[in-house]
């Protein structure tokens, strides 16, 4: 006999840090770490990068959930119908005072998607549609709109005169081919030294056979 798993959470007041996203191709991960290392040197600004393993787009981001609610998190989760998508990365962007290549001084440094955003965006409001009977307060980037991206980086402290086109310039050196997208991701982000850690608490698939068409 093998001995019982013990559970993943204990029923109580442990809460988790989570959230809802669509996982990046591995070929994806390592162009962006390219990018990652060439901008690091040619920034002068503290800039927080984001780790190479934790590249990924956000659907929607929870925060703080108690543990005994996972299971009708996930059961939530289950029941979001989608197409699979056809996603590339685009130019950069950034949010804060100031945009990549723009002048001023951002505070997050992104890079978009030139095909796939407005499924994308489909997709991140069924899921938000669907944990809103749990309490989940509906949060659409306010007043900006949902924007999807894969964060690059987190300004910490600006260096005056920067040169934030560079952003752009590096990005655009790489090719990002269209890739498919068939499932999203519930992750668990455990915070700690040397950014977070992230762990699949759940893997929704795509209606088999079928491809986004814009709605």
């Amino acid at each position: 006999m093998t001995a019982a798993q013990p559970p993943l959470f204990t029923v109580g007041a442990e809460r988790v840090r989570c959230f809802v996203g669509l996982p990046l191709p591995e070929a994806w991960n390592v162009a962006l770490s390219r990018v990652a290392a060439r901008l690091a040197p040619g920034l002068s600004s503290k800039i927080t990068w984001t780790r190479p393993c934790n590249w990924h787009i956000t659907l929607r981001f929870l925060g703080e959930v108690e543990a005994r609610l996972l299971p009708e998190l996930r059961a939530a989760l289950a029941q979001v119908e989608f197409r699979a998508l056809t996603i590339r990365l685009g130019p950069a962007g950034a949010f804060g005072s100031g945009r990549a290549g723009r002048g001023g001084a951002p505070r997050t440094l992104w890079a978009g998607l030139a095909e796939g955003a407005a499924e994308v965006s489909l997709l991140a409001g069924r899921v938000s549609d669907a944990l809103a009977p749990l309490g989940f307060a509906d949060a659409r980037e306010g007043a900006r709109g949902f924007c999807p991206h894969a964060t690059l980086g987190r300004v910490r402290g600006a260096a005056a005169g920067e040169d934030w086109g560079l952003v752009d310039r590096e990005l655009g050196a790489e090719t990002f081919a269209s890739a498919r997208v068939e499932t999203f991701v519930l992750w668990r982000s455990v915070l700690g030294r040397g950014g977070p850690k992230y762990s699949a608490l759940g893997t929704y698939p795509a209606a088999p056979g079928r491809i986004a068409a814009g709605a």
